[in-house]
Protein backbone atom coordinates (compact mmCIF):
# COMPACT_ATOMS: atom_id res chain seq x y z
CA UNK A 1 0.00 0.00 0.00
CA UNK A 2 2.62 2.47 0.77
CA UNK A 3 4.41 1.59 -1.89
CA UNK A 4 1.33 2.32 -4.24
CA UNK A 5 0.98 5.64 -2.33
CA UNK A 6 4.67 6.54 -3.44
CA UNK A 7 3.61 5.63 -7.11
CA UNK A 8 0.20 7.86 -7.24
CA UNK A 9 2.49 10.95 -5.70
CA UNK A 10 5.46 10.45 -8.40
CA UNK A 11 3.10 10.13 -11.06
CA UNK A 12 1.25 13.71 -9.80
CA UNK A 13 5.10 15.22 -9.72
CA UNK A 14 5.27 13.79 -13.24
CA UNK A 15 2.24 15.28 -14.91
CA UNK A 16 2.58 18.40 -13.09
CA UNK A 17 6.18 18.91 -14.32
CA UNK A 18 4.56 17.96 -17.92
CA UNK A 19 1.73 20.33 -17.78
CA UNK A 20 4.59 23.18 -16.82
CA UNK A 21 6.17 22.68 -20.13
CA UNK A 22 3.26 23.22 -21.38
CA UNK A 23 2.45 25.79 -20.05
CA UNK A 24 5.88 27.41 -20.78
CA UNK A 25 6.08 26.35 -24.72
CA UNK A 26 2.57 28.55 -24.86
CA UNK A 27 4.29 31.69 -24.40
CA UNK A 28 6.54 32.69 -27.60
CA UNK A 29 9.78 31.44 -26.52
CA UNK A 30 9.76 33.74 -23.14
CA UNK A 31 9.68 32.99 -19.40
CA UNK A 32 6.70 34.27 -17.57
CA UNK A 33 6.68 34.96 -14.02
CA UNK A 34 3.89 36.65 -11.56
CA UNK A 35 4.47 39.12 -9.71
CA UNK A 36 2.86 40.35 -5.87
CA UNK A 37 0.76 42.40 -8.45
CA UNK A 38 -0.62 39.99 -10.48
CA UNK A 39 1.27 41.45 -13.88
CA UNK A 40 3.98 39.71 -16.06
CA UNK A 41 7.09 41.16 -17.31
CA UNK A 42 9.34 39.59 -19.64
CA UNK A 43 12.93 38.92 -20.46
CA UNK A 44 14.66 37.81 -23.74
CA UNK A 45 15.89 34.62 -24.06
CA UNK A 46 18.20 32.75 -26.70
CA UNK A 47 14.85 32.88 -29.41
CA UNK A 48 14.33 36.20 -31.47
CA UNK A 49 11.04 38.18 -30.04
CA UNK A 50 10.16 41.34 -30.58
CA UNK A 51 9.73 43.88 -27.83
CA UNK A 52 7.92 46.70 -28.03
CA UNK A 53 7.81 49.68 -25.19
CA UNK A 54 5.10 50.76 -22.72
CA UNK A 55 4.26 53.57 -25.37
CA UNK A 56 4.33 51.27 -28.41
CA UNK A 57 7.30 53.09 -30.26
CA UNK A 58 10.20 51.27 -30.09
CA UNK A 59 10.38 47.30 -32.30
CA UNK A 60 13.45 46.30 -31.23
CA UNK A 61 14.54 42.50 -31.62
CA UNK A 62 16.44 40.74 -29.17
CA UNK A 63 18.86 37.76 -30.02
CA UNK A 64 20.81 35.00 -28.26
CA UNK A 65 22.56 36.73 -25.87
CA UNK A 66 21.32 40.48 -25.88
CA UNK A 67 20.93 42.26 -22.60
CA UNK A 68 17.90 43.60 -21.40
CA UNK A 69 16.46 44.38 -18.00
CA UNK A 70 12.83 43.64 -16.95
CA UNK A 71 10.00 46.13 -16.43
CA UNK A 72 8.59 47.12 -13.11
CA UNK A 73 5.68 45.66 -11.74
CA UNK A 74 2.41 46.82 -13.62
CA UNK A 75 4.05 48.43 -16.96
CA UNK A 76 2.26 46.47 -19.60
CA UNK A 77 0.14 47.32 -22.81
CA UNK A 78 -3.11 45.15 -24.21
CA UNK A 79 -2.10 42.26 -21.76
CA UNK A 80 1.64 42.10 -23.11
CA UNK A 81 4.68 42.33 -20.45
CA UNK A 82 7.41 45.64 -21.64
CA UNK A 83 10.68 44.81 -21.16
CA UNK A 84 13.06 47.81 -21.43
CA UNK A 85 15.87 47.23 -23.86
CA UNK A 86 19.75 48.47 -23.31
CA UNK A 87 20.85 50.18 -25.99
CA UNK A 88 23.72 48.76 -27.78
CA UNK A 89 24.85 51.17 -30.19
CA UNK A 90 27.31 50.36 -33.22
CA UNK A 91 31.65 51.07 -32.74
CA UNK A 92 32.40 54.02 -35.17
CA UNK A 93 35.96 54.74 -35.52
CA UNK A 94 35.52 58.02 -34.34
CA UNK A 95 34.81 56.97 -30.80
CA UNK A 96 38.10 55.59 -30.22
CA UNK A 97 39.99 58.06 -32.10
CA UNK A 98 38.24 60.97 -29.74
CA UNK A 99 39.12 58.90 -26.81
CA UNK A 100 42.95 58.76 -27.85
CA UNK A 101 43.22 62.48 -29.74
CA UNK A 102 40.77 64.25 -27.88
CA UNK A 103 42.74 65.46 -24.87
CA UNK A 104 45.46 66.62 -27.56
CA UNK A 105 43.09 69.00 -28.85
CA UNK A 106 42.20 72.69 -27.62
CA UNK A 107 40.07 75.72 -28.40
CA UNK A 108 41.88 78.83 -28.82
CA UNK A 109 40.45 82.39 -28.52
CA UNK A 110 42.16 85.42 -29.13
CA UNK A 111 41.64 88.98 -29.38
CA UNK A 112 42.79 92.11 -30.90
CA UNK A 113 42.71 95.47 -31.97
CA UNK A 114 42.86 96.73 -35.44
CA UNK A 115 44.57 100.06 -35.54
CA UNK A 116 42.24 103.09 -36.89
CA UNK A 117 42.48 103.77 -40.51
CA UNK A 118 40.67 105.52 -42.93
CA UNK A 119 40.18 102.49 -45.70
CA UNK A 120 38.77 104.96 -47.89
CA UNK A 121 35.79 105.72 -45.99
CA UNK A 122 33.96 108.67 -47.12
CA UNK A 123 33.43 110.22 -43.53
CA UNK A 124 37.21 110.09 -42.26
CA UNK A 125 39.51 108.01 -40.63
CA UNK A 126 37.88 105.09 -38.54
CA UNK A 127 38.22 104.47 -35.39
CA UNK A 128 40.38 101.37 -33.98
CA UNK A 129 37.82 98.50 -33.82
CA UNK A 130 38.16 95.71 -31.34
CA UNK A 131 38.00 91.36 -32.53
CA UNK A 132 37.58 88.58 -31.00
CA UNK A 133 38.04 85.01 -32.77
CA UNK A 134 37.93 81.50 -32.48
CA UNK A 135 39.88 78.23 -33.63
CA UNK A 136 41.73 74.88 -32.72
CA UNK A 137 45.18 73.71 -31.89
CA UNK A 138 46.77 70.16 -31.79
CA UNK A 139 49.66 69.84 -28.31
CA UNK A 140 52.78 69.20 -29.83
CA UNK A 141 55.12 69.10 -27.38
CA UNK A 142 54.35 67.99 -23.72
CA UNK A 143 56.37 70.93 -22.41
CA UNK A 144 52.92 73.25 -23.81
CA UNK A 145 53.98 73.66 -27.78
CA UNK A 146 50.63 74.02 -29.94
CA UNK A 147 50.22 73.56 -33.59
CA UNK A 148 47.33 76.26 -35.28
CA UNK A 149 46.71 78.14 -38.43
CA UNK A 150 48.56 81.27 -38.76
CA UNK A 151 45.32 82.81 -39.69
CA UNK A 152 43.71 81.54 -36.29
CA UNK A 153 46.74 83.82 -34.51
CA UNK A 154 46.81 86.82 -36.89
CA UNK A 155 45.14 89.78 -37.60
CA UNK A 156 42.87 89.55 -40.77
CA UNK A 157 43.02 93.19 -41.73
CA UNK A 158 46.98 93.72 -41.42
CA UNK A 159 48.38 90.71 -40.99
CA UNK A 160 50.32 91.42 -37.71
CA UNK A 161 49.79 88.88 -34.41
CA UNK A 162 46.81 89.37 -32.66
CA UNK A 163 47.29 90.85 -28.96
CA UNK A 164 45.83 87.86 -26.72
CA UNK A 165 45.70 84.29 -27.00
CA UNK A 166 44.33 81.79 -24.62
CA UNK A 167 43.60 77.75 -24.96
CA UNK A 168 41.06 76.10 -23.33
CA UNK A 169 42.33 72.02 -22.76
CA UNK A 170 40.22 69.11 -22.92
CA UNK A 171 39.81 69.53 -19.43
CA UNK A 172 38.52 72.62 -19.32
CA UNK A 173 41.40 74.52 -17.36
CA UNK A 174 42.55 77.80 -19.53
CA UNK A 175 45.74 78.82 -20.07
CA UNK A 176 47.52 82.06 -21.39
CA UNK A 177 49.53 81.49 -24.48
CA UNK A 178 52.11 83.12 -26.59
CA UNK A 179 53.23 82.96 -29.98
CA UNK A 180 56.25 81.18 -30.82
CA UNK A 181 56.19 81.52 -34.33
CA UNK A 182 54.19 81.56 -37.56
CA UNK A 183 54.65 80.71 -41.33
CA UNK A 184 52.16 82.38 -43.68
CA UNK A 185 53.63 80.36 -46.54
CA UNK A 186 51.97 77.29 -45.00
CA UNK A 187 49.45 78.82 -43.21
CA UNK A 188 50.83 77.01 -39.61
CA UNK A 189 51.90 78.31 -36.15
CA UNK A 190 53.19 77.89 -33.27
CA UNK A 191 52.19 78.84 -29.60
CA UNK A 192 53.06 77.83 -25.70
CA UNK A 193 51.38 77.64 -23.02
CA UNK A 194 52.31 78.67 -19.40
CA UNK A 195 52.05 75.37 -17.62
CA UNK A 196 53.76 73.22 -15.00
CA UNK A 197 52.43 69.85 -16.12
CA UNK A 198 53.08 67.69 -19.22
CA UNK A 199 50.49 67.93 -21.33
CA UNK A 200 49.15 65.14 -23.48
CA UNK A 201 50.82 65.04 -26.92
CA UNK A 202 49.54 63.95 -30.43
CA UNK A 203 51.17 61.92 -32.50
CA UNK A 204 51.70 63.00 -36.37
CA UNK A 205 52.13 60.62 -39.25
CA UNK A 206 54.67 61.25 -42.07
CA UNK A 207 53.24 59.46 -44.91
CA UNK A 208 50.02 60.30 -46.77
CA UNK A 209 46.68 58.89 -46.04
CA UNK A 210 45.06 56.33 -48.81
CA UNK A 211 42.45 57.72 -50.40
CA UNK A 212 39.43 56.19 -49.11
CA UNK A 213 40.47 55.23 -45.48
CA UNK A 214 38.75 56.92 -42.39
CA UNK A 215 39.27 60.53 -41.30
CA UNK A 216 38.13 62.23 -38.22
CA UNK A 217 38.13 65.58 -37.46
CA UNK A 218 38.12 67.20 -34.29
CA UNK A 219 38.27 71.04 -33.42
CA UNK A 220 36.04 73.45 -31.73
CA UNK A 221 33.68 74.35 -34.62
CA UNK A 222 31.73 77.72 -33.89
CA UNK A 223 33.08 77.26 -30.39
CA UNK A 224 31.47 73.87 -30.03
CA UNK A 225 35.07 72.42 -28.08
CA UNK A 226 36.32 68.64 -28.55
CA UNK A 227 33.71 68.20 -31.26
CA UNK A 228 34.27 65.09 -33.32
CA UNK A 229 33.31 64.63 -37.02
CA UNK A 230 33.50 61.35 -39.00
CA UNK A 231 34.31 60.87 -42.77
CA UNK A 232 37.10 59.85 -45.27
CA UNK A 233 39.80 60.44 -47.09
CA UNK A 234 38.45 62.18 -50.40
CA UNK A 235 41.54 63.55 -52.25
CA UNK A 236 45.29 64.17 -52.20
CA UNK A 237 47.30 66.88 -53.64
CA UNK A 238 44.76 69.17 -53.87
CA UNK A 239 44.71 72.88 -54.80
CA UNK A 240 42.26 75.54 -53.60
CA UNK A 241 41.55 77.77 -57.05
CA UNK A 242 41.26 81.97 -56.25
CA UNK A 243 43.42 82.19 -52.99
CA UNK A 244 45.44 85.00 -53.87
CA UNK A 245 48.28 86.38 -51.33
CA UNK A 246 51.24 85.45 -49.57
CA UNK A 247 49.47 82.91 -47.43
CA UNK A 248 48.06 81.16 -50.66
CA UNK A 249 50.88 79.34 -50.81
CA UNK A 250 49.25 77.08 -47.84
CA UNK A 251 46.24 76.11 -50.17
CA UNK A 252 48.25 73.68 -52.51
CA UNK A 253 49.21 69.81 -51.66
CA UNK A 254 46.72 69.72 -49.55
CA UNK A 255 44.26 66.43 -48.32
CA UNK A 256 40.70 66.60 -48.97
CA UNK A 257 38.25 65.12 -46.68
CA UNK A 258 34.69 64.98 -46.62
CA UNK A 259 34.56 65.01 -42.58
CA UNK A 260 32.76 68.16 -41.73
CA UNK A 261 34.95 71.29 -40.82
CA UNK A 262 33.61 74.07 -39.84
CA UNK A 263 34.36 77.75 -38.62
CA UNK A 264 36.45 77.06 -35.69
CA UNK A 265 37.60 74.22 -36.92
CA UNK A 266 41.17 75.44 -38.09
CA UNK A 267 44.00 74.74 -36.90
CA UNK A 268 42.22 71.39 -35.51
CA UNK A 269 43.05 68.06 -36.32
CA UNK A 270 42.61 65.79 -39.19
CA UNK A 271 43.03 62.15 -38.00
CA UNK A 272 43.16 58.77 -38.89
CA UNK A 273 41.21 55.67 -37.25
CA UNK A 274 44.20 55.05 -35.39
CA UNK A 275 43.80 58.25 -33.64
CA UNK A 276 47.28 59.76 -35.49
CA UNK A 277 47.20 62.60 -36.85
CA UNK A 278 47.65 63.07 -40.81
CA UNK A 279 46.89 66.48 -40.96
CA UNK A 280 45.73 70.59 -39.99
CA UNK A 281 42.62 71.30 -40.69
CA UNK A 282 42.94 74.80 -42.41
CA UNK A 283 39.90 75.52 -45.25
CA UNK A 284 36.36 74.43 -46.31
CA UNK A 285 34.29 75.13 -49.49
CA UNK A 286 31.14 77.46 -48.27
CA UNK A 287 28.16 75.58 -49.58
CA UNK A 288 26.69 79.00 -49.27
CA UNK A 289 29.05 80.28 -52.05
CA UNK A 290 29.92 77.21 -53.63
CA UNK A 291 27.29 74.66 -53.07
CA UNK A 292 29.26 72.02 -52.11
CA UNK A 293 28.62 69.55 -49.38
CA UNK A 294 31.62 68.22 -47.57
CA UNK A 295 34.77 69.47 -48.96
CA UNK A 296 37.08 70.35 -46.56
CA UNK A 297 40.97 70.33 -46.17
CA UNK A 298 43.88 69.64 -44.48
CA UNK A 299 47.99 70.40 -44.40
CA UNK A 300 49.11 67.12 -44.57
CA UNK A 301 51.49 66.15 -41.44
CA UNK A 302 54.74 66.00 -42.94
CA UNK A 303 54.55 69.67 -44.33
CA UNK A 304 53.05 70.49 -40.16
CA UNK A 305 55.80 68.62 -38.55
CA UNK A 306 58.52 70.00 -40.98
CA UNK A 307 57.44 73.81 -40.16
CA UNK A 308 56.90 73.18 -37.14
CA UNK A 309 60.28 72.47 -35.89
CA UNK A 310 61.73 75.20 -37.28
CA UNK A 311 59.24 77.57 -35.96
CA UNK A 312 60.26 75.93 -32.61
CA UNK A 313 63.93 75.71 -33.29
CA UNK A 314 64.62 79.12 -35.14
CA UNK A 315 61.47 81.34 -35.41
CA UNK A 316 61.07 80.87 -39.15
CA UNK A 317 60.83 78.89 -42.11
CA UNK A 318 63.34 78.15 -44.74
CA UNK A 319 61.63 76.78 -47.69
CA UNK A 320 62.91 76.40 -51.28
CA UNK A 321 62.50 77.77 -53.78
CA UNK A 322 62.82 77.57 -57.82
CA UNK A 323 62.12 80.29 -59.38
CA UNK A 324 59.22 79.64 -61.57
CA UNK A 325 55.03 79.93 -62.38
CA UNK A 326 53.29 76.54 -63.24
CA UNK A 327 49.95 76.13 -65.34
CA UNK A 328 47.46 75.46 -62.23
CA UNK A 329 45.91 71.71 -63.34
CA UNK A 330 48.01 68.31 -64.37
CA UNK A 331 48.32 68.57 -68.52
CA UNK A 332 46.00 65.41 -70.26
CA UNK A 333 45.12 65.25 -73.87
CA UNK A 334 42.71 68.64 -73.60
CA UNK A 335 45.12 70.59 -72.74
CA UNK A 336 48.11 69.16 -74.54
CA UNK A 337 45.39 70.36 -77.71
CA UNK A 338 44.55 73.65 -76.48
CA UNK A 339 48.85 74.70 -76.08
CA UNK A 340 49.75 72.59 -78.75
CA UNK A 341 51.99 70.56 -76.96
CA UNK A 342 54.60 68.01 -77.26
CA UNK A 343 53.15 65.91 -74.22
CA UNK A 344 50.24 64.94 -72.00
CA UNK A 345 52.09 64.26 -68.75
CA UNK A 346 53.57 66.61 -66.47
CA UNK A 347 53.79 70.24 -65.34
CA UNK A 348 54.05 73.10 -67.52
CA UNK A 349 56.39 75.98 -66.46
CA UNK A 350 54.38 79.25 -68.04
CA UNK A 351 56.85 81.62 -66.23
CA UNK A 352 60.59 82.05 -65.42
CA UNK A 353 61.07 84.38 -62.59
CA UNK A 354 63.95 86.89 -63.66
CA UNK A 355 67.42 85.82 -62.11
CA UNK A 356 65.87 82.82 -60.28
CA UNK A 357 67.29 79.02 -59.85
CA UNK A 358 65.68 78.36 -62.58
CA UNK A 359 66.15 80.90 -65.15
CA UNK A 360 70.21 80.50 -63.84
CA UNK A 361 70.42 76.81 -64.78
CA UNK A 362 68.83 77.48 -67.76
CA UNK A 363 65.22 76.62 -67.72
CA UNK A 364 62.61 77.75 -70.36
CA UNK A 365 59.08 79.07 -70.63
CA UNK A 366 57.13 76.41 -71.70
CA UNK A 367 59.26 73.52 -70.83
CA UNK A 368 57.06 70.24 -69.59
CA UNK A 369 58.65 68.91 -66.14
CA UNK A 370 58.60 64.93 -66.22
CA UNK A 371 60.58 63.68 -64.09
CA UNK A 372 62.56 65.13 -60.61
CA UNK A 373 65.47 63.45 -59.28
CA UNK A 374 64.11 60.16 -61.32
CA UNK A 375 60.82 60.13 -59.94
CA UNK A 376 57.96 60.96 -62.20
CA UNK A 377 56.12 64.25 -61.92
CA UNK A 378 52.44 64.74 -63.18
CA UNK A 379 50.79 66.81 -60.31
CA UNK A 380 51.70 70.77 -59.99
CA UNK A 381 50.44 70.83 -56.35
CA UNK A 382 52.86 67.48 -55.26
CA UNK A 383 55.72 69.48 -57.35
CA UNK A 384 55.01 72.28 -55.77
CA UNK A 385 55.55 70.71 -51.88
CA UNK A 386 58.32 68.61 -53.15
CA UNK A 387 60.32 72.16 -54.07
CA UNK A 388 59.22 73.67 -50.79
CA UNK A 389 60.53 71.03 -48.63
CA UNK A 390 64.10 70.99 -49.89
CA UNK A 391 66.82 72.94 -48.87
CA UNK A 392 68.32 75.95 -49.69
CA UNK A 393 71.67 74.92 -51.68
CA UNK A 394 70.52 71.29 -52.79
CA UNK A 395 70.06 70.23 -56.09
CA UNK A 396 67.05 68.82 -58.02
CA UNK A 397 67.88 67.26 -61.55
CA UNK A 398 64.79 68.13 -63.66
CA UNK A 399 63.72 66.03 -66.60
CA UNK A 400 62.08 68.20 -69.25
CA UNK A 401 60.27 67.90 -72.63
CA UNK A 402 61.19 70.98 -74.90
CA UNK A 403 59.28 71.42 -78.25
CA UNK A 404 59.62 67.32 -78.06
CA UNK A 405 63.28 67.02 -77.17
CA UNK A 406 63.71 65.48 -73.77
CA UNK A 407 66.61 67.49 -71.72
CA UNK A 408 67.87 67.21 -68.23
CA UNK A 409 68.33 70.44 -66.11
CA UNK A 410 70.05 70.46 -62.60
CA UNK A 411 68.53 73.13 -60.46
CA UNK A 412 70.48 74.60 -57.39
CA UNK A 413 67.42 75.51 -55.00
CA UNK A 414 67.26 79.01 -53.38
CA UNK A 415 65.40 80.01 -50.43
CA UNK A 416 62.02 80.99 -51.62
CA UNK A 417 61.40 84.91 -50.37
CA UNK A 418 58.82 85.61 -47.55
CA UNK A 419 56.77 87.15 -50.05
CA UNK A 420 56.17 85.09 -53.07
CA UNK A 421 52.67 83.99 -53.88
CA UNK A 422 51.90 80.45 -54.67
CA UNK A 423 52.28 80.55 -58.48
CA UNK A 424 56.03 81.43 -58.10
CA UNK A 425 57.76 78.13 -56.66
Amino acid sequence: MKRSLLTIIATLVVLAAVLGLVAAGCSSGSAATTTSAGSQVTTATTQASTLTTSNGSMDTTATAGSDTTTAPAGNSTSGTTTPTVVAQGAASPAEAVAQKLGPSVVNIKVTGTTPASDNGFPFGQQTPQEYSAEGSGVIYRADGMIITNNHVVTDEYTGDPVDTIKVTLATGEELDATLVGRDPLTDLAVIKVKTDKQLPVAGFVGALPQVGEYAVAIGSPLGYENSVTLGIVSGLSRQIEGITGAESAAYTNLIQTDAPISPGNSGGALANAGGQVIGINVAYEPPSQTGAVSIGFAIPASTVVNVADQLINSGKVVQGYLGVSLYPDPLDATIKQHFSLSRDSGVLVSEIVPAGPAEKAGLKQGDIVFKANGATVTDPSAFIALIRDMKPGSQVELTIDRDGKELTVTVTIGERPSTTATTSQ
